[in-house]
């Protein structure tokens, strides 16, 4: 999960889970803790931080198209404004949404901890895959093109 997250680090943040259609927004991660947390920097103010006081439980998507690799983590999200956590993480591009620097009222962060996490990915390289996929087109027979399943949190 880590490496996939690093490459993309870039996922659809999904609320409202529970209804149809849930809410959708890119958040960037900017850290991926020892326990396997995902940390991103969130507005107070943002749809996504209401509706996580609401309910904490979040789907995220990671996409990385370069390798074809792709992962599905749902999980539980908390809302913070951990000081020590905002020092460890603030970069200045973070100063762009949140232009009062780390004392900016509306900085809070969202960690999410996963509870289930799946991923699928080409298992012999993109170009391998392709050819498989372009055979399987041709010949009408199905193609093993990737793997995919569950990871530990």
């Amino acid at each position: 999960m880590r490496e996939l997250v690093k490459a993309a680090p870039t996922c659809m943040l999904g609320t409202v889970l529970g209804d149809l259609p849930p809410h959708l927004c890119p958040m960037q991660v900017q850290d991926v803790d020892s326990d396997g947390c995902l940390w991103f920097f969130s507005g107070a103010d943002s749809a996504h931080n209401a509706h996580i006081g609401e309910d904490p439980r979040v789907q995220l998507v990671f996409c990385n198209n370069s390798n074809h690799e792709y992962l599905a983590v749902y999980g539980k999200a908390e809302i913070t404004r951990d000081i020590h956590k905002v020092d460890e993480l603030w970069t200045n591009m973070v100063k762009t949404w949140f232009p009062d620097g780390k004392d900016d009222a509306n900085l809070t962060l969202i960690c999410v901890c996963p509870e289930k996490v799946h991923y699928w990915d080409v298992k012999d390289g993109k170009l391998v895959a392709m050819a498989k996929i372009l055979m399987g087109a041709v010949t009408g027979n199905p193609q093993d093109i990737g793997i995919e399943g569950d990871l530990n949190p």
